[in-house]
């Protein structure tokens, strides 16, 4: 699907779609904790978090996260429902165009949303506004792969 259907794909569904996504096991949060050492201090990217059902972990665990999401009406509803995070930062941008400073992340996340992402201009974007020795993190709830232009150059957290 070209990118710009699916940036508004979930438009008329916005709704439905904070009702009835499933959340995500508080035991994805614990991994990263575990095997890639996330502390409250570190900054992650958000990237297409909707509305923020993954970021919403992140925000509990007490990292500022950064949410960047292409769709205006995901966004609309993501802002509204992480208000009470004062930790949450939310920008229109997309995974190859994050609007984001260079090296001014420390984890970039994507929950069920990496199989939407350009992956070459993706990558590049990652690479660029990762802090150094950063690294990303993928999320799903199906049986597909993470494909492996996205994890080949990854530390050994992902």
């Amino acid at each position: 699907m070209p990118a710009s259907n699916a940036t508004i794909r979930f438009s008329d569904r916005v709704e439905n779609y904070v009702r009835y996504r499933p959340e995500y096991p508080a035991e994805a949060v614990q991994a990263l904790k575990n095997e890639c050492g996330l502390v409250p201090g570190h900054v992650v990217a958000d990237i297409a978090y909707g509305t923020g059902i993954w970021t919403r972990l992140l925000l509990e665990n007490g990292n500022p996260v950064v949410g960047v999401e292409p769709n205006p009406d995901m966004r609309q509803a993501g802002e509204r429902l992480l208000a009470v995070f004062p930790k949450f930062t939310s920008v229109e941008g997309t995974a190859e165009t994050t609007t984001l400073a260079d090296h001014s992340v420390d984890f970039i996340t994507a929950a069920q949303a990496a199989h939407w992402f350009d992956r070459a201009p993706a990558r590049r974007e990652f690479v660029r506004i990762l802090n150094p020795a950063a690294g990303w993190f993928f999320c799903g709830m199906s049986a597909s792969p993470i494909p492996p232009s996205f994890s080949a150059d990854t530390n050994t957290c992902c």
